[in-house]
């Protein structure tokens, strides 16, 4: 489950950011408390927006993610938050959401498991009243610490776990290079690529916050670089490719100020305004 494809609703690559400070608890892009931190961003594609707002404790900790999608003259709501330990570890983390309400769910909940430094796995329950799902994800990392894979499985009501899919994570120094994501197909115990996103190209400006590791407990991997993504492509399997072209304008902290992007093919255009505090 892709938590924020809110931000991939935003447009793809107008928020790709971390800045290497702590892979286990995260932190904000800042690094210091004198530091701007993110606290929203506004984007317009046609007469389309959305406004992404970040909420953080007294630690500047990202504790919550709301998302407002205007769409069609339609709107939708999203809203994300996590429980820390007071470590500042991550426990859990709580989804509602209006695709949610209409089948009578008030609320996601995902249980995030940790041990020796790093978070491990993932276990969401949909309780639909019938039967109960549950979605469980396993998280493996390289030798630098960073996070390779991670494994899906579902338990449909039946009791036991069947694999599902698996996303791969390569990486550039300190920015996402790659992101595969796999269906599985138990009768030949084989993968099947589904989608493919590359990041080609990336600015020497400081990306607007950080959350480490935690990228994937908020189901974000595209929140990890160093660097503000300025080139880009997704390549649904047996499809062509959808690429991303953005230029940004900076504030005197070296961070996105605004961002233009150019999405090939079609030649349209979404803009993003970041707000710091």
């Amino acid at each position: 489950m892709r938590i924020v494809a809110a931000i991939i609703c935003i447009s793809l690559f107008l928020v790709s950011c971390q800045k290497e400070v702590d892979y286990a608890n995260g932190g904000n892009g800042g690094g210091g408390n004198s530091e701007p931190i993110l606290k929203k961003i506004v984007s317009k594609s046609g007469s389309d927006s959305s406004v992404l707002v970040f909420g953080y404790n007294s630690a500047r900790k990202l504790m919550t993610l709301d998302l407002i999608d205007e769409s069609g003259g339609t709107s939708a709501v999203t809203n994300e938050r996590v429980e820390r330990n007071s470590q500042g570890i991550i426990q859990k983390l709580i989804v509602k959401s209006d695709q949610y309400q209409q089948y009578g769910i008030d609320s996601v909940v995902t249980m995030v498991g940790y041990a020796s430094g790093r978070y491990i796995s993932k276990l969401t329950v949909f309780d639909l009243g019938v039967f109960i799902v549950k979605d469980s994800v396993s998280l493996a990392y390289d030798a630098n610490g960073k996070v390779a894979t991670e494994r899906t499985f579902d338990d449909l009501g039946t009791g036991s776990y069947d694999e599902t899919g698996k996303a791969e994570y390569t990486y550039s120094g300190s920015n996402m290079a790659t992101i595969k994501y796999y269906s599985f197909d138990a009768s030949s115990s084989s993968y099947t690529l589904e989608e493919t996103f590359t990041y080609d190209e990336y600015d020497n400006k400081i990306s607007p916050m950080s959350v480490g590791n935690e990228a994937f407990i908020f189901d974000s991997p595209e929140l990890y670089s160093f660097n503000n993504s300025t080139k880009s492509s997704v390549t649904v399997t047996g499809s062509g490719a959808q690429t991303y072209a953005v230029t940004y304008t900076y504030n005197s902290s070296n961070r996105p100020l605004t961002a233009t992007s150019v999405i090939q093919p079609g030649n349209s255009t979404v803009t993003g305004t970041y707000y710091y505090q």
